[in-house]
């Protein structure tokens, strides 16, 4: 069986200790440095390094760098601000397709135990059957569990049913700005309380090359219920007067 993606090296507490390791550290850091800056052996950084990669925290050749999710997510971490730290862990899980995709077996059966679900990211990873790889699988179900894209219900693993609550500020979409309220203009008599008519306009079209700029105007009445001719009589003739004929 091929490899279809990497599994960490190392528990999830050490994943995210080197991770914050990397967050904290110069951009194109060795393993050197970073061993000394995080307290553990380089090698112990080394093999979950593809795994970090993988799901966009860290990236670069020999000296690696964490990314800006990486920063956020370590930065989140450091100062235990967990709202945040699920944001960024779901974020970094769904830039890996065949990571986030795990999620949609735990869907399909409804549920799984911890152990069947971890054995089963072991198989579908590709790698071997040892320790250290049953380890990682473990691990990558942390993750889940950090992101809230999992939860445990009834002694098993399930797809959460409050997904993405808390995503962090800058990782939401642009809101755009409200249109400005809409005017009413009154009929003639101008007593304030008589038969409206309510324009709303549309933003200016820009100017592209020798277009001219146009303005879309919206009219909308509101007719009161009313069985007096007269007062529809009133109404027409104001909108005749005001809008359509107005008076120099």
């Amino acid at each position: 069986m091929t490899t279809e993606f990497n599994l960490p090296g190392s528990s999830f507490e050490e994943v995210q200790k080197i991770l914050k390791g990397y967050s904290s550290a110069p951009d194109q850091s060795s393993l050197d440095n970073l061993a000394k800056l995080v307290g553990l052996h380089k090698t112990i950084i080394s093999r979950n390094n593809k795994f970090l990669t993988d799901i966009g925290l860290i990236t670069g050749g020999m000296k690696k760098s964490a990314t800006e999710l990486g920063k956020k997510l370590g930065r989140a971490l450091d100062h235990k601000q967990e709202a945040d730290t699920r944001g960024y862990w779901r974020e970094a899980v769904q830039t890996n397709e065949k990571v986030s995709g795990l999620v949609t077996t735990v869907r399909i059966k409804g549920g799984m135990t911890e152990k069947d679900f971890s054995n089963h990211v072991l198989y579908v990873s590709g790698q071997k059957n040892t320790s250290g790889n049953k380890t990682g699988a473990r691990c990558v179900v942390d993750v889940l569990l950090a992101a809230n894209l999992l939860q445990e219900e009834n002694g098993k693993l399930v797809v959460s049913s409050t997904p993405a609550q808390e995503t962090p500020a800058d990782l939401k979409p642009e809101v755009p700005e409200p249109t400005q309220p809409a005017a009413v203009l009154e009929n003639g008599n101008g007593n304030g309380n008589g038969i409206g008519a309510q324009l709303s306009t549309l933003p200016r079209i820009p100017q592209v090359s020798n277009l001219t700029p146009q303005i879309a105007i919206n009219i909308q009445l509101h007719l009161p219920e009313t069985e007096n001719a007269e007062v529809y009589e009133k109404l027409f003739k104001a909108l005749r007067e005001h809008l359509l004929s107005p008076k120099e």
